[in-house]
């Protein structure tokens, strides 16, 4: 008897298996509009977020295309294009949660690093005003998380590399499960606000190498 890894599946992907289906089994053709962005989530369950996520991917193996103002259509596709996208989605499934927080550390001190060289003025006051979102105490946490995304957001935004700031959604968004599992610890929180502030003030002192290393302990704490 053979028993197989049991793989987390992340609310993107799971919205991508869903439109990819339906298009192989021609409920949505060639042309057809998808819903509105907001009656979509509101169909899935999910955030606004992980909706565009999932269109973001999407739309990047040619499955839809984006209409400025006009909302979303399926492409004409051919079957290797839906085999391509079906292997993409399994490969993201296979992804250890630790070998994808293993990199986003690795990957997101560099972040930081870059984000102190460059922060502007507006910059700071984006970074402060989220970092003084996820002091609030009382509020859901959905709200908590998204918060989150957002400082580390505006710090990606400071290092003014528009790559960066992509791949930092992509990693926030494999991970959010974990995330929200990890802001229920008791205390969780607090340390998460201090940890924040820690890297907002060494972005602030333009201090790289302080920045760095704020954020590397940051990422560790998760570990711990």
């Amino acid at each position: 008897m053979i028993f197989k890894e049991v793989i987390p599946v992340r609310l993107y992907e799971n919205v991508m298996k869903q439109i990819v289906d339906l298009i192989k089994n021609n409920e949505l053709k060639p042309g057809d509009k998808l819903p509105p962005e907001r009656e979509l989530a509101e169909k899935f369950s999910i955030s606004r977020g992980s909706l565009r996520e999932a269109f973001r991917v999407l739309e990047s193996r040619g499955l839809i295309k984006s209409k400025p103002g006009g909302g979303r259509f399926i492409r004409e596709v051919g079957k290797d294009v839906l085999i391509g996208s079906e292997n993409i989605i399994l490969r993201l499934e296979k992804s250890s949660m630790l070998e994808l927080w293993e990199a986003r550390k690795v990957f997101e001190f560099k972040v930081a690093e870059l984000a102190a060289q460059r922060v502007t003025a507006e910059d700071i006051r984006i970074i402060e005003e989220s970092l003084n979102k996820t002091r609030k105490i009382g509020k859901g946490i959905e709200n908590k998380i998204e918060w989150n995304l957002e400082f580390h957001l505006a710090v990606a935004k400071a290092s003014h590399n528009i790559a960066f700031v992509n791949i930092v959604k992509l990693f926030l968004d494999w991970l959010s499960e974990t995330c929200k599992k990890i802001m229920q610890i008791p205390g969780r929180e607090g340390e998460l606000w201090r940890e924040h502030n820690a890297v907002f003030q060494a972005i602030v002192e333009h201090n790289s190498e302080k920045a760095s290393k704020a954020m590397e302990k940051h990422l560790e704490s998760i570990f711990q």
